[in-house]
This record gives structure tokens, sequence and C-alpha cells, in this order.
């Protein structure tokens, strides 16, 4: 049996996605056979925080494939002050990369881009707590950057929930995607992984 690891935050771990549980669940059900997969979203991480539990939650599952969805909390602001750093979040990236080489070199990597956020809903989007589309844009730049430096696979999903009606349409808060958002998300994601699933 391979296995495919699905880390990441709360988009990741299915929040707003009353009907199937999120994307990556979504995802997970039309796996081909010989398959299995490990669901390992949890809300509010940063890639500083999945670092913290990489062992426990990805490596030891020693996957095949491991899908990437982090950086929309690591870009948030408390009262202005960046959550993490790009410069930060790069360096995670970083890390990241080296220590799967360390242990699963063979494994493949699939980074999932950020999604838009609606800044009519986000900024606050609770009290001194800032989700700004700007900020979105450019960590979702840095996940580009580090998976071309790293022979990782990246799915860009802002021009696609743009075309679908963008933010406004496909959030349920301005942050986390309604079902049809967590439908587009795990239709792109099946379409890159379709390569890597034999």
């Amino acid at each position: 049996m391979k296995t495919i690891v699905f880390v990441g935050d709360s988009i990741t771990e299915g929040a707003a996605d009353h009907e199937m549980g999120g994307w990556s669940r979504r995802l997970a059900a039309k796996l081909p056979a010989g398959w299995r997969a490990v669901h390992a979203g949890v809300g509010g991480d940063t890639i500083t925080l999945i670092l913290e539990r990489l062992e426990r939650d990805v490596l030891a599952h020693q996957p095949q494939i491991i899908v990437l969805a982090v950086g929309i909390n690591d870009s948030r602001t408390w009262s202005g002050v960046p959550e993490v750093t790009q410069p930060a979040f790069a360096g995670g990236l970083q890390r990241f990369a080296a220590r799967l080489q360390g242990a699963l070199p063979e494994t493949r990597v699939l980074v999932v881009g950020l999604t838009p956020v609606d800044e009519s809903r986000t900024m606050p989007i609770a009290e001194d707590l800032y989700y700004a589309e700007a900020a979105a844009r450019d960590y979702d730049a840095v996940l580009q950057r580090s998976a071309a430096e790293h022979g990782w696979g990246y799915v860009p999903l802002r021009p696609r929930f743009e075309q679908a009606g963008g933010a406004a349409t496909l959030t349920s808060d301005g942050l986390h995607p309604t079902p049809d958002g967590h439908a587009l998300i795990a239709a792109a994601v099946a379409e890159a992984l379709e390569p890597w699933l034999p």
C-alpha cells in the first residue's frame, strides 16, 4: 500500500466544508486502488508548527507523496506584526526540504498554492487579526519559488478561484473555502497528482 500525506492548516483540515470534509478528503475518496491517504491538516498551522510535528504526522508514515498546503496563516498579521516573516517562511520551507531529503529522499512533494482572501471580511477577521490579499500573493510567490528550487510540484489556485468568482463567492468567511471552493481545490490538486499515481 502506498501512502499520500496531506499536511497543512485548517483549509487542509476541511474547515467550512460541511458536505465532504474538505478538499483533501474529496480527493482521497477518488485515489486509485493501492493508495491510502493520511490527513494531517491542523487549524492555525504555519510552516513553523508543521516542522514541529513533521516526524510524527508526516515522515513516520513513510509516504511516497506529500501534499503540502501552508502559508496563509504565516502571512497573517497581529496588530501589524507578521505571524511568520517572509524570510522566515522561506527558511522554514528550506528546513522542510532538508529534513525530507535526509529521511525520505525519494518522496515527491506537491505544494498547493494559496487561495485569495476577501479583505472585506478578513481585515480584520477577528480582533487585531488580519489576512491581507497582498500578503497572500507575496507568500504564494515564496511557495512557488521554493517549489521550483527543490523540484517540487506546485498547484496555482489563485487563477482558478478568480475565474470562478473569487474569494467573495468561494469562501465562507473571506478565508475558508465553501464546499464549492474545496471542490475546486480538490480538482486542481487531483489534476496535478494524476501523473504521480500509477
